[in-house]
This record gives structure tokens, sequence and C-alpha cells, in this order.
């Protein structure tokens, strides 16, 4: 026996699935984004440690090097130069990395979040 299907559209199966996979890419999509933020701000948090521990920890390491080296590219306005707060006096180049890019980490995970949240599909009831 035929199955009648009423609808405004010819073939609701594949608008369902059409949508399902728009859906999945959406979501993928939004995953990859909060995965990205999650480790700038990763970076950030391991460069202002590092940062902090200067003496116990070689300098001269290649992979300090480069967490430092990505840590300064990715800060944006919170510098530890030239950042947000500036401090003076004793450990103020500690100061400085620790308070700008803990914030700037902090900024990270909460666009990555939003961002999640704009791009991933709302569920459907």
């Amino acid at each position: 026996m035929a199955r009648v299907v009423k609808s405004d559209e010819p073939f609701p199966e594949r608008a369902r699935t059409k949508q399902a996979e728009n859906d999945l890419i959406r979501h993928t999509m939004a995953q990859i984004l909060r995965v990205v933020f999650l480790l700038f701000s990763v970076v950030l948090a391991l460069g202002a440690f590092l940062v902090a521990a200067h003496n116990n920890v070689s300098q001269n390491n290649v992979l300090v090097k480069f967490v430092l080296h990505m840590a300064d590219a990715i800060d944006g306005p919170f510098s530890r130069s030239n950042g947000i707060f500036s401090f003076h006096g004793s450990k103020a180049e500690t100061k400085d990395a620790v308070v700008n890019w803990g914030i700037a980490a902090l900024v990270y995970l909460a666009i990555g979040r939003y961002l999640q949240r704009l791009l991933a599909p709302r569920s459907r009831a």
C-alpha cells in the first residue's frame, strides 16, 4: 500500500536529511572553534606560568621559546609588555605577564564559548 504524504514539500525526507547534515556541520565547526580558543587560552596560561617560573625553567628550551612566542603572537591588547595593566617595581615583568595573559586566557575562553553557542544548531522540540 502506498504511503500518502501531505506536505508542501515534495520530498520531506530529503529536507530532514539535508537539515541533519547541516546541523552536523554546524556542530562540528562549533566544536572546532571552541577547541581552538581553548588552545589559545592554554597557551596564554602556560606562557604566564613560564614567565613566573623564569628562574626555574630554562629559557633556551625550544618548547619554552615556542610557547612564549605563541603567547606573544595571540595576546592582542593584553600584551605583557604593553598591555592593559602595567606594573612597576620588583617582578613587574612577571606581574604583567600573569595579569594580562590571565585576563586574555579568560577572554579567549569566553569568546570560544560564545561562538560555539552562536554557531551550534539549536535543538528542535
